[in-house]
């Protein structure tokens, strides 16, 4: 009889943890994505219809998470001013990018601890002209 009602009190046990447990996981707040946005912005007289231009330099610009570790890549050939960045305290960075060859470029920014974000840019041919980028196709 005293083993059934030791039992008992363990099963009661374990079942209070795990109930504990699992409001613990539910009141817990959401974790904010550690890179919320990727832009690339920059000023080009453009001929065709894109925007941006090969050879030219545009600046992208991350928000996420303050003090964040974030790594760009570019899907179709840039370079970067800086592929690695630091957030800064307001969750901000930028570097420059240079797009190498024509077509359908995707810029990912992406941390460790979370999901990356994407900038899609359509790049033609360009002539950098120093204050302005002439986009011919």
């Amino acid at each position: 009889m005293i083993d059934m009602i030791r039992h008992r009190k363990s099963i009661v046990a374990a079942a209070a943890l795990a109930a504990a447990a699992t409001s613990l996981v539910l009141a817990a707040p959401d974790a904010a994505a550690d890179v919320n946005s990727v832009t690339v912005t920059g000023t080009s007289l453009s001929l065709g219809v894109d925007r941006f231009g090969t050879g030219c330099s545009y600046t992208v610009q991350v928000n996420g998470s303050p003090y964040e570790d974030v790594y760009l890549n570019d899907s179709n050939g840039a370079s970067f001013g800086q592929q690695q960045l630091r957030l800064d305290n307001s969750g901000n960075a930028s570097t420059t990018w240079s797009p190498t060859s024509t077509g359908t470029h995707v810029i990912t920014a992406w941390s460790w601890r979370g999901g990356p974000q994407f900038a899609w840019e359509q790049v033609g041919s360009g002539l950098d002209l120093g204050s302005a980028c002439v986009v011919t196709s």
